[in-house]
């Protein structure tokens, strides 16, 4: 029926479209509660598409569940009962295991002391009652997201590049060569090499490789201090001011009016410190390469034999490297004069006994 031409029945068109604009509603709520409930990642379904409802999915990880949400354009679909079945997939984490595949690890290409690797992709298999694998669409995302959950994936620090701590060294921008490395890097030893890592910044352009720095530790001749941390005491204040002004005010015409009329600013000391040390890595074909002095720390950690080869040089009196044992000895001498610790012996003494 009909009242002043307003019609009350629907046709089936607009049922329908009523009927799809519900199930747009409830699925954007139902996804909205999903990523409120914890931290999550998108990906791709590589295998699995024959019990999984999408290929695009976001991931959540409960601690009692991995959770599985489909990630769909709404406005793709026009099948209301279709987004009405697109609801979190929850399998519990007793039943299924997370796996990492690990990337190749040869480089592409070398250029002289760099490593070009390809970047590699980040996927996951979930094995259990069903299968999956799954794919990260943004690498750094899924390396940042994983970190978080350390005892299911042990996810590098390099993105899989190296399975080991890393040490941040940061490069002088004065090394004058284009070729040296400069600014901030992740650093790590692999057997007798030194590999570099520069993270990219917020906005800076991926490139087209993963690029690694690569030093083999026979290419390094030492590295030191050099500079020193001095103070410097600067004295201020004490200016006297006078105001003949009121001096002669009718109501300080007393004998202490000068002490009225005279302001002295408070004298003040102040320490200044000026830290002007720095590293410097020479390098066997000559090269002289500065570092900052908080690099100090990770390079004695990495290469503690390092520091004294120059020491040691000018004691064998021939200028040719020592020997391990020779290197040993200076070491204990070192230790016992308290600039090396036990611990950093050790590491050393290790690694000259592996080379007899």
């Amino acid at each position: 029926m009909a009242l002043f031409g307003l019609r009350e029945d629907k046709t089936p068109a607009e049922m329908q479209e009523e009927l799809l604009r519900q199930a747009r509603k409830g699925y954007d709520a139902r996804r909205k509660a999903f990523c409120d409930a914890g931290d999550t990642l998108e990906m791709v379904c590589q295998q699995g598409q024959d019990w999984l409802p999408m290929s695009h999915l976001r991931l959540r990880i409960d601690a009692d569940a991995f959770v599985l949400f489909p990630e769909v354009n709404t406005y793709d679909l026009t099948d209301a009962a279709q987004l009405d079945r697109m609801c979190e997939i929850r399998l519990p984490r007793t039943a299924y295991r997370m796996a990492h595949t690990l990337p190749a690890r040869w480089p592409v290409r070398e250029q002289g002391e760099h490593l070009f690797f390809d970047w590699p992709d980040f996927a996951i298999t979930l094995d259990g009652p069903n299968s999956a694998v799954l794919q990260a669409t943004e690498l750094r995302r899924a390396c940042r997201f994983f970190a978080a959950h350390s005892d299911l994936l042990a996810v590098r620090a390099v993105f899989d590049l190296w399975d080991g701590p890393t040490y941040p060294v940061e490069f002088a921008r004065q090394n004058t060569a284009t070729s040296d490395p400069t600014g901030r890097y992740d650093m790590w030893r692999e057997g007798d090499a030194l590999y570099f890592y520069q993270q990219p910044g917020l906005y800076m352009r991926k490139t087209e490789f993963l690029e690694v720095w690569h030093w083999p530790l026979a290419e390094i001749a030492y590295f030191q201090v050099q500079g020193q941390l001095s103070y410097e005491y600067i004295t201020s204040g004490g200016d006297v001011e006078f105001d003949p002004d009121a001096a002669w005010r009718m109501h300080l015409t007393h004998v202490d009016f000068l002490e009225d009329a005279i302001s002295v600013t408070p004298v003040r000391t102040q320490k200044v410190e000026h830290d002007d040390r720095s590293v410097k890595l020479v390098l066997q074909d000559g090269r002289e390469l500065s570092l900052s002095y908080d690099s100090l720390d990770s390079l004695r950690e990495l290469m503690p034999e390092k520091a004294f080869e120059r020491l040691a040089a000018a004691r064998t009196g021939e200028g040719r490297e020592p020997t391990p044992v020779e290197q040993l000895k200076i070491l204990a001498d070192l230790v016992d004069r308290g600039y090396l610790t036990r611990e950093e012996y050790d590491v050393a003494k290790s690694r000259l006994l592996a080379k007899l």
